[in-house]
């Protein structure tokens, strides 16, 4: 089984199993460290009771990454089987989850070309103004500039502008830079 790295297709899915199996695992660790003392010196009061409390401090941050990816969504099959006639040589990211100080923000799939950022929000609360700025403020903070980004909600209205940045010969200089931030501040 490969890997699945943070901006491909069923990122989201992968690493919440990831996750799910880290977490458990490390509280099952803690767990048979302190039975272990239990068991050798039938006492909770033991070197081994406080290695096994430590130890929970790892496996309650993996418990708090693992609930992230359990509340993301991803990019649906059925979105993705839209999408991807559309996408030709662009430079996509999938199943994007940003968080601002206010929101969260679930952007399935994005692309950069042109110096223009696009996505698509599929969630109807998703505040796309908010997202926008919020990722506007991200680039002026990396000395990214000149990025106009753009949040859709409307799947056609995504799909004709994705078509309009393929058409689109233009030679990209800040691509990589751009794609490396979006998904350093994603989950």
């Amino acid at each position: 089984m490969h890997r699945i790295k943070k901006g491909q297709y069923g990122y989201i899915k992968s690493q919440r199993k990831m996750e799910i199996i880290k977490t458990v695992s490390l509280f099952l660790l803690s767990l048979a460290i302190y039975l272990c003392g239990y068991w050798t010196t039938g006492t909770n009061k033991n070197l081994l009771t406080v290695v096994a409390i430590l130890g929970c401090l790892p496996a309650s941050k993996c418990a708090v990454n693992m609930i992230m990816f359990i509340r993301a969504k991803g990019c649906s099959e059925e979105l993705y089987q839209k999408i991807n006639p559309h996408t030709g040589e662009l430079a996509s990211l999938y199943d994007s989850v940003l968080t601002s100080y206010d929101s969260t923000f679930e952007i399935p799939h994005m692309v950069f070309r042109g110096n223009n950022l696009v996505g698509i929000a599929v969630n109807p609360k998703c505040k796309t103004a908010a997202c926008e700025k919020h990722l506007q403020s991200m680039c002026s903070q990396n000395n990214i500039k000149d990025v106009n980004i753009k949040i859709f909600q409307d799947i056609p209205k995504y799909l004709n502008r994705l078509d309009q940045l393929g058409e689109l010969s233009c030679e990209d200089t800040q691509t990589e830079a751009v794609l490396a931030l979006v998904k350093a501040i994603s989950l």
